[in-house]
């Protein structure tokens, strides 16, 4: 047994939860005694637990608890189906199962053996219950806590809005950071189109709104100042690329009400967070993600003339590496503190990074080495729009307006942009209008959905 992690040390009466039950803030100390419960609950050999949570004050609970009785927790969608349960149970022989809400925890000792720095497991799609997760330690989760706990500088006056699924590993990181400092989270299993949900967050007095590209969508089309959250001081997105002019507006809101607008960049593997672009440096570098975080740093691999390379980043937050059985669970560290992140990228004099694309979303057209995420970034400047590659081609997927003559005029500016910017000629492009661009629950495009409609 060893102590609860992230709260240990947090002074006892300061508020720390509140859910969609309602009533008081659940205290630091209240929490710490609902942890100690669940931790008692599963005294035995260390194990694997898998918890299906939801945003909710007995998940956070069960997990601190789980991890303070020394087990490995892998955190899984509690709406997973019973098909995508009963196939990852059997891959990965879990010793526990824990559904918070039902009150104790099934012991199933699925045995096995578990390497002893194992702490966290947490899927690659946790939405849809990939059976490949990422190895965490205790000590990587806690260091990236920290970490983001100090760049975003926060302290035991903020309150985060608590919506990103606590197995999404943003989520998660969310909880972890407020936590290690002491703050508030506003835990919910609402969305941002509920009626209930921004009520919920004026009267808990959010500071921190987090989101990816899609929320950020949703907030600015709503209006950020028709939300009406005389409290927000920070403002941050990860999860993907928001596009230039919408980052503009977050930017500029944040600034003239007095906060603060971060853009982050992370992975999974990377326990998730790697770099943050400071508010004040937005104006210098909008389209970058920052600096890494304090004790790690961003290594451009193999560069060419222009400085573009593959990002790799190292700091003590990377994962041990994956996990695709329980026989996996028993490796050491596979990566060193070193993560290959399959994104393209360059650094600025100041150290900062900006993204250019994926090296797996690298092709060749007419020989001519294309950035696939580039083009698309550039194209969605005029629409909405995706970039594949088919064969020798590239296949613009742009959204329909609603009205063929406009959706036309739109294609053709797209192209022409492209034309200007790319030496791709004029056949290497194909031009397909499409109803919207698929999406995942995540906001990030969904290419195999969209190559799957051609």
């Amino acid at each position: 047994m060893m102590a609860l992690p992230f709260i240990d040390g947090v002074a006892p009466d300061l508020p720390a939860l509140l859910d969609d039950e309602g009533g008081e803030w659940l205290t630091y100390g209240a929490l710490a005694d609902r942890a100690w419960e669940w931790c008692g609950r599963m005294r035995g050999p260390r194990g694997v637990v898998f918890l299906y949570t939801r945003n909710h004050k007995d998940s956070v609970a069960a997990l601190l608890g789980s991890l303070a009785a020394g087990h490995a927790v892998s955190l899984f969608d509690q709406k997973l189906t019973i098909e995508a349960r009963v196939t990852l149970e059997a891959i990965y022989r879990p010793d526990w199962i824990v559904v918070p809400e039902a009150g104790s925890p099934v012991y199933r000792g699925g045995g096995g053996s578990l390497h002893p720095d194992v702490a966290v497991l947490l899927s690659t799609s946790g939405s849809t219950g990939s059976a490949k997760l990422v190895r965490l330690t205790l000590s990587a989760m806690q260091a990236n806590a920290e970490g983001i706990a100090e760049v975003l500088h926060m302290g035991q006056n903020d309150v985060a809005a608590g919506y990103l699924p606590l197995q999404y590993s943003y989520g998660l990181s969310v909880l972890t950071s407020h936590l290690i400092c002491g703050a508030r989270i506003r835990l919910t299993d609402m969305g941002l189109t509920d009626r209930a949900f921004w009520p919920a967050m004026r009267e808990a007095g959010i500071t921190h709104m987090p989101g990816v590209p899609f929320h950020h969508q949703i907030m600015l089309k709503l209006g950020l100042k028709r939300l009406n959250l005389p409290g927000l001081r920070t403002l941050t997105q990860a999860g993907g690329v928001l596009d230039p002019a919408l980052r503009a507006q977050a930017h500029e809101f944040m600034a003239a009400t007095g906060g603060q607008f971060f853009v982050l960049y992370g992975q999974t593997e990377a326990a998730p967070r790697m770099t943050t672009l400071q508010h004040d440096d937005f104006p210098l570098a909008p389209r970058s993600v920052g600096t890494a975080l304090p004790g790690c740093r961003i290594e451009i691999l193999d560069p060419d003339a222009k400085g573009h390379g593959e990002v790799v980043f190292h700091g003590p937050n990377v994962m041990l590496g994956y996990a695709e059985s329980r026989d996996d669970l028993c490796r050491g560290d596979d990566m060193f503190g070193r993560l290959p992140t399959g994104d393209v990228g360059f650094l600025d004099a100041a150290g900062r990074l900006t993204l250019t694309g994926r090296v797996k979303r690298m092709g060749k057209i007419y020989g001519l080495r294309v950035s696939l995420d580039e083009v698309e970034m550039l194209a969605n400047t005029l629409g909405s729009a995706a970039v594949t590659q088919t064969g020798e081609a590239l296949t613009l997927h742009v959204a329909t307006t609603g009205d063929a003559l406009a959706d036309e005029a739109l294609s053709h500016a797209i192209l022409a942009r492209l034309l200007e910017r790319f030496t791709v000629p004029p056949a290497g492009y194909r031009l397909r209008i499409v109803e919207a661009i698929p999406r995942t629950d995540r906001g990030k495009i969904d290419y195999a959905a969209l190559e799957a409609q051609t």
